[in-house]
């Protein structure tokens, strides 16, 4: 079964996952934006959408690629 919150497959893009390939075309200053926007937004829709259980996995998953890029720890593919 797919994971829904890590690793959907509509968020592949051949061997790469979006979330890695955003992170190589964007800017730093970018990619922190667009995860802190990411953070925003599945916070504010817990229990509009999906389960809240679900929405609240998005939102650590995507505080957890904003701390590995913050710490310079990004690693492609290890999500």
């Amino acid at each position: 079964m797919t994971d829904m919150v890590k690793h959907p497959d509509y968020y592949t893009s051949g061997s790469k996952e979006v979330i890695d390939i955003a992170h190589e075309a964007l800017t730093d200053d970018e990619f922190t934006g667009a995860m802190k926007f990411n953070i925003i937004k599945y916070t504010l829709r817990v229990g509009k959408k999906d389960e809240p259980q679900q929405e609240m996995g998005k939102v650590a998953n995507y505080a957890d690629y904003l701390g590995k890029h913050l710490a310079g720890k990004w690693e492609e593919g290890a999500h």
